[in-house]
């Protein structure tokens, strides 16, 4: 009775200590700004909580940057659809902060509408992070004065049409179907040492741990119909 007692005993315990860090999924909110993302920055100039956020006329300067505010675990990817508000504002380009990879580009039916779809392989935690910076013509018709309202949506996680972990036509592809640079490509799919891989230790530790459980109840099962 004793040793069936430990063997049950083991088994609440991988549970325990498992189950809540795979049950422990990531959350974060994406997010477009008039200005610098960091720590200390003023929420009110985000389109987060449902702000609208009005970009400013600055010539060749005109910029909106993107950010991704994370409330828990670790977020590898930032998939949006960004929607100018004023057609005297257009994307003109884009830089994607350190550890992003991926495209930022114009849809090709409506110029007012830019898709992002970055991938970060080491991933960001807790926080608010600058995510990349887009760059905007400005008619020269548009007045000093005239802004331009931003729209920022979350976009699919995937690209379905894409092919994954893939080099195809001379194209390479990370694990979301983005097509990346051939060192991103290695970085994210051939380093052995991605982080993305880690996600299915605590599934093999908990499946062990519960197969090691019932052999051993199973043995202490057989002793004791022996010992009868």
């Amino acid at each position: 009775m004793k040793k069936k007692s430990l063997v049950l005993s083991i088994i609440m315990l991988l549970c325990v200590a498992f189950c809540p860090a795979v049950a422990n999924a990531a959350s974060g909110t994406v997010f477009g700004s008039s200005v610098t993302v960091s720590d200390s920055m003023d929420l009110s100039n985000t389109t987060l909580n449902g702000n609208r956020v009005s970009i400013a006329n600055n010539g060749t300067n005109t910029v909106i940057y993107l950010g991704l505010q994370v409330s828990s675990g670790t977020i590898t990817q930032y998939n949006a659809t960004l929607k100018l508000g004023n057609s005297n504002f257009t994307f003109r380009s884009s830089t994607r902060s350190s550890g992003w990879s991926g495209t930022i580009t114009q849809d090709e039916a409506d110029p007012s509408i830019v898709h992002v779809s970055l991938t970060n392989a080491s991933g960001v935690t807790t926080g608010l992070h600058q995510v990349a910076t887009i760059r905007l013509n400005v008619n020269e018709s548009a007045s000093s004065t005239e802004t331009c309202q931003i729209d920022l949506e979350v976009a699919s996680t995937t690209n379905p049409e894409n092919p994954t972990c893939e080099i195809v036509d001379g194209k390479y592809y990370d694990d979301n179907g983005v097509e990346v640079t051939k060192e991103e490509y290695e970085e994210i799919c051939l380093n052995p040492e991605n982080p993305q891989t880690g996600s299915f230790l605590p599934y093999a530790v908990i499946i062990g741990g519960i197969v090691v459980a019932i052999g051993l109840y199973m043995f202490t099962k057989k002793n004791k119909i022996y010992h009868i």
